[in-house]
């Protein structure tokens, strides 16, 4: 009986380790996007970063991930945020900036001045009009091909802002100091970019190891 009972344990954990997911890691690291200058006579603190000029409006993203890690990936983004993206224009000015969402995403474009606005694209990846709109509307655009759709208002000529579009939700924004992590990869290459509206695009081979992290840095 003891050894049946030994025998039944043991496939029992096979069984175990063979639906178990693979061993996973993070990319994580930070994105330098200017030099840092010490103050005359003062060293640059080592327990204390560099604030990185403009680091927000990056997008870091992987150009592919397995299939299962983009349904996990999906399935989270779709609990953690229920609702749609959402610019607004305020003050003469589309909020956030920069908008990273993956392909075939449908974001919203509300009105939140007191004047009359406009919301047109004349990038390769979405092209589109949505004509003179007044105060409070709300419209919306779905963006689903990978690119960068740059926004305009054709009433306030000094109105932009930017629409990524990444092929998948292994994206992120780094933070004021550059500092960055993508989500949990099993081990493999990856392809990762960086695109910046000021600075360009950096791309980068990554090697992810069946256990650990990997730690970069990115400069422009």
């Amino acid at each position: 009986m003891r050894h049946v009972t030994s025998r039944l344990l043991l496939a029992a954990a096979m069984t175990l380790g063979a639906i178990a997911p693979a061993a996973a890691g993070v990319i994580r690291g930070v994105l330098v996007t200017a030099p840092h200058r010490a103050r005359p006579g003062a060293g640059a603190s080592p327990t204390k970063p560099a604030v990185q000029k403009g680091a927000r409006d990056a997008v870091i993203y992987l150009e592919q991930v397995p299939d299962k890690v983009e349904k996990k990936l999906a399935k989270t983004a779709k609990k953690k945020t229920p609702r749609p993206p959402r610019i607004v224009q305020r003050q003469l000015a589309f909020v956030p900036r920069v908008l990273a969402a993956p392909a075939g995403t449908l974001v919203e474009i509300e009105n939140l001045d007191r004047v009359y606005h406009n919301t047109f694209s004349i990038s390769a990846s979405k092209r589109f009009d949505l004509g003179k709109y007044p105060p409070g509307a709300i419209d919306s655009v779905v963006f689903d091909r990978v690119g960068v759709a740059n926004l305009h208002c054709d009433i306030h000529p000094d109105e932009s802002a930017f629409v990524v579009i990444v092929p998948n939700h292994a994206f992120a924004r780094p933070d004021s100091l550059g500092r960055f992590e993508l989500p949990k990869l099993p081990k493999g290459q990856y392809q990762l970019r960086v695109w910046h509206p000021r600075l360009g695009e950096i791309t980068r081979v990554v090697d992810m190891p069946k256990h650990g992290d990997v730690a970069l840095e990115l400069r422009f």
